[in-house]
């Protein structure tokens, strides 16, 4: 038998040729197989580009140009992962796989720096590496020319960063800059339009700037910060934006800095500080503008959360209350796993733009970065070595040139590495608590990254690369996202406030500062007046009083302004005149109040401190704090508030010569029956006032405050939180004197240069111009002919007491008044003054003057080269033989204030003995309040409630009492 294997062996000996051309035929025909195939798959990738090119994938889609892997669009309600699910990418080929550029031309890529703070120039840094990593391009990192500019990274021998990870992980070219060939032609600089179009325009885009631009692309230009779809937002598609947050991977501070955050401090975890960390900003940063931050905030929160969902997450309280965390702690917090049952057991890092006093409320419950070490080692680093050595960047040298230390560079040193330390402070806790409008919590987000991004109230916002709208944090794990309706009503009172005053105390207690300001003073008459820097407060200063050979008092002041660089310089102490000496007023007056500040009894200590020297730099964004210090130590007093400086609201009301006044409103307390402040608002509008300063001591009833939101929306009002807890007890212990001087002062110099007059009067007197109408244009008239022709530079005028509000009317005058306003409810004034409450009378002498007729004054502040000065009650000062000299008297028919209270008629039991003049508002005027109030829908909707829901039909401050007939003058 002959196997198989025999036999197909005994066939291949026999036929060897047949067999060879089989074998090649056999893989000629695989061959052809294989290529054909190759082929055909070659052709369908060409066709998909080819489509897909078509389609938009290279720049044509409008909406999402870059985003192969972004799910797509749909009508109606974008459907939301259920829970804690996460978006998924999409396959297809990337702009990466896709844009492949040739070779050609040097292929760089830089941006010119617009200045801002640090933490807007790291944004700008990475915003501009990112569109050189995807555009496969070097970035030229340009040099740091202005103080704004500096974030030290070229200088490294300051040892601020560490960039070996980064320049490892990017092209980057640190030397091209300072090249003096080196420059952007004008078509390859990017207008704003075109570097927010460029990484959504897609590989086809970007070739066309290749072959127009193969050296160099200068991204937008001067333009900024680049966002692009959302506030805060890297540009491009998921995978471009992804290529940013990596960015964040590889930017480090150097060892030697970073082990100052609090995280490398013993006590971050073993005492709890690792739980949570803050991000403090000034309430209204830029001028005390709330509306600034509260619309920043919303800015970012609308432009990257659903429409449906814009009531849990950007509702009025968590917009506003973010903009001063410390007003509304608790309800900042969105997650239940970091709440807290009671204020003091929270613990947390906070990183504060120094602004706020945090310990006034939060005393032992946070840590801080602390960059005073690391100082002292840079200091003592230099002073061993040439020290313009250490300059690379145009700054740093035009600073260092020919200096044996680091005086010159020290202020800026100290706010960037305390910056740094701050910014770092907030990666590494476990939950953050960050500003919406900031850049420095956006840098946190983005150093934290994406895998911490719902441990945050706010960083979960700003990553979402794969789709339109944020995916937020699951529902169960939330808090305080109910929206208005319910949370409003407990809004706290400061929140309700459009300035923050700073009231910070000096380290001995017995001075408090209400701000710092920027002062406009033309002493020389120059016409470009100098910003004075200068403080408001109350209280003792380290100061001395001498008297020089012509008699005259000499205030020396015992301590020194400096900031930043500006290092002990002289201070001016401005103190309120008196009838008797300054020391008399200053010293000895008031003993008997256990206070160190203004008191009754004439105790004059508030106060206006100049910093003549100091010089107050526009170009800075944010300012070094102000230090005032004697030389033992034993005064010193911080204040990094934003500088209070003059910006205007309100109406252009003016009077027929062109004249605008500004109501200064002296503090309020808390009222109750929302009709008097409409009317009384209205009233003054109607009658020239173009905008009003309101300090609300205490927090008012909800209608009340509801009125004072509909005014701040109109910008009529501003609202100053003048409260106990704001103030620290100073608005509103001892006596309400100092409270209301410091107010005036303050009002006073805000208003500067930008309104001609302030009119300072309290809430229950009534301003009463000039017959037929009561306007108050002729009374600015008469003290702008006063200022021309005798140098005066305030009109004060009578207080004529109101006593028909003490008459207790019967059911038939009740009913008459139905449909009166409660400013025409009264219409009969005193006859006569009241002596001594109303005036003075010596023998058969009577005067009124000042505070002998209870007058209240205008004073011009638009003139500024008149002299900034503390405010008293009555006149400019107590001191009458100069006011006698600066101050026009108003005859009553052409000013006068109407005073809604005669408790000294009640007290004496005098209301039966006076007699009475009709002395009615005038009609027209009412009409107009009348008119306002009804054409103003949520006004008059409050206006009718509490009519009739209000206990009492009169003023609610007033007891009315029952007097004889004689006081019943619509029923005689």
């Amino acid at each position: 038998m002959t196997s198989i294997s025999n036999s197909w062996s005994s066939k291949a000996k026999n036929k060897p040729k047949n067999v060879f051309f089989r074998n090649s035929l056999l893989f000629l025909v695989w061959a052809s197989i294989i290529l054909s195939m190759s082929t055909l798959i070659l052709s369908w990738i060409a066709i998909e580009n080819d489509a897909a090119e078509k389609e938009g994938l290279h720049g044509g889609n409008k909406d999402n140009a870059l985003d192969l892997r972004s799910p797509k669009k749909t009508r109606g309600k974008r459907k939301r992962p259920e829970k804690d699910e996460k978006p998924q990418h999409d396959s297809g080929i990337s702009n990466n796989q896709i844009y492949q550029p040739t070779q050609k031309g040097k292929r760089l890529l830089t941006y010119k720096r617009f200045g801002g703070r640090l933490n807007n120039q790291l944004f700008q840094f990475i915003t501009a590496l990112q569109h050189a990593k995807v555009l496969k391009r070097t970035f030229v990192v340009p040099d740091e020319v202005r103080e704004v500019e500096w974030t030290g990274m070229f200088d490294t021998s300051f040892g601020i960063w560490d960039l070996s990870s980064l320049n490892k992980a990017y092209d980057i070219d640190w030397t091209t800059a300072f090249s003096p060939n080196f420059e952007v032609p004008e078509e390859c600089v990017l207008s704003p339009r075109d570097g927010a179009k460029l990484l959504k325009g897609g590989p086809k885009l970007w070739v066309e700037w290749d072959k127009k631009c193969p050296d160099i692309i200068d991204l937008a230009g001067n333009t900024g910060l680049l966002f692009c779809d959302g506030q805060h937002q890297f540009c491009g598609d998921a995978e471009a934006q992804e290529m940013a947050y990596d960015i964040y991977k590889h930017l480090k501070l150097s060892p030697s800095l970073l082990q100052y955050i609090p995280s490398k401090s013993k006590e971050f975890k073993d005492q709890g500080f690792d739980e949570l960390a803050v991000h403090s900003r000034r309430a209204g940063e830029g001028g005390y503008s709330w509306e600034l931050c509260i619309k920043g905030n919303k800015r970012t929160c609308s432009g990257h959360v659903d429409t449906a969902d814009l009531g849990k997450y950007c509702d009025e309280r968590t917009m506003k209350g973010n903009c001063a965390v410390w007003l509304d702690f608790d309800y900042q917090i969105k997650s239940k796993k970091f709440l807290k049952k009671k204020r003091d057991q929270y613990k947390f890092v906070l990183a504060s733009d120094g602004t706020h006093d945090w310990s006034i409320d939060f005393d032992g419950q946070f840590i801080v970065a602390n960059n005073t070490e690391w100082l002292l080692k840079i200091e003592k680093k230099a002073k061993e070595r040439d020290v313009e050595g250490m300059a690379i960047s145009t700054y740093a040298k035009s600073k260092l040139r020919g200096q044996k230390d680091l005086s010159k560079i020290k202020s800026t040193l100290d706010a960037l590495s305390a910056t740094l330390l701050d910014l770092f402070s907030l990666v590494d806790s476990k939950y953050l608590l960050g500003a919406y409008y900031s850049t420095l919590s956006l840098n946190a987000c983005y150093f934290r990254g994406p895998d911490r991004m719902y441990d945050s109230n706010m960083c979960w916002m700003l990553m979402h690369p794969k789709s339109k709208y944020a995916i937020s944090p699951p529902l169960k794990n939330s808090a305080h996202i109910d929206g208005d309706s319910k949370n409003m009503n407990d809004l706290p009172a400061a929140l309700m406030s459009d300035v923050e005053h700073a009231f910070v105390r000096s380290n001995d207690g017995k001075f408090i500062a209400i701000d710092r300001y920027i002062i406009p003073y033309d002493i020389l008459r120059s016409r470009k007046p100098r910003d004075l820097i200068g403080v408001v407060g109350d209280g003792e200063v380290p100061l001395t009083i001498t008297t020089n050979e012509l008699g005259d008092e000499m205030i020396e002041a015992g301590f020194t302004c400096s900031m930043g660089n500006q290092l002990d310089t002289r201070a001016t102490v401005l103190l309120m005149k008196g009838d008797k000496t300054y020391e008399e007023h200053y010293f000895k007056r008031g003993e008997k109040y256990k206070t160190p500040f203004s008191t009754n009894g004439d105790r004059f200590r508030t106060l206006i401190i100049v910093c003549e020297e100091l010089f107050f730099d526009k170009s800075l964004s944010r300012h070094p704090p102000l230090i005032l210090k004697s030389p033992d130590s034993k005064f010193s007093l911080r204040i990094g508030s934003t500088f209070a400086r003059q910006m205007k609201e309100g109406d252009n009301v003016k009077n027929p010569h062109g004249k605008q006044l500004v109501h200064c409103l002296n503090p309020v307390y808390g009222l109750t029956d929302p009709r008097w402040i409409i009317e009384y608002l209205e009233y003054h509008r109607a009658i020239g006032v173009s905008h009003v300063h309101i300090y609300n001591v205490n927090l008012h009833a909800p209608s009340v405050q509801q009125v004072l939101e509909v005014y701040r929306r109109q910008k009529f009002i501003t609202r100053h939180d003048w409260s106990d807890n704001a103030s620290k007890g100073y608005t509103t212990h001892v006596t309400y004197e100092h409270a209301k001087w410091a107010a005036q002062t303050d009002c006073a110099i805000r208003n500067r240069r930008i309104y001609d007059y302030a009119l300072f009067s309290d809430i229950d007197e009534v301003a009463f111009g000039a017959l037929p109408d009561g306007k108050l244009g002729p009374a600015l008239d008469v003290c702008e002919k006063a200022k021309k022709n005798g140098g005066k530079v305030a009109c004060s005028f009578n207080s004529n007491t109101v006593t028909s509000i003490y008459t207790k009317l019967n059911d038939e005058e009740e009913a008459s008044m139905e449909n009166k306003l409660l400013l025409e409810r009264y219409t009969h004034v005193e006859a006569d003054p009241h002596c001594p409450a109303n005036c003075k009378c010596d023998g058969g002498n009577c005067t009124r003057k000042f505070h002998n007729g209870r007058q209240k004054y205008i004073a011009n502040v638009g003139d500024i080269y008149i002299p900034p000065r503390p405010m008293w009650t009555h006149a400019l000062s107590r001191d009458y033989d100069e006011m006698e000299k600066v101050m026009e008297v108003l005859p009553d028919e052409v000013m006068h204030v109407r005073h809604y209270q005669g408790h000294w008629y009640l007290n004496k039991n005098l209301l039966d003995t006076i007699d009475e003049l009709e002395r009615p508002l005038s009609p027209t005027i009412m009409n107009v309040v009348r008119k306002n109030i009804q054409t103003t829908p949520d006004l008059n909707a409050i206006y009718t409630t509490a009519k009739r829901s209000s206990v009492s039909q009169g003023i609610e401050w007033i007891n009315p009492v029952d007097r004889p007939p004689k006081y019943h003058h619509d029923l005689l």
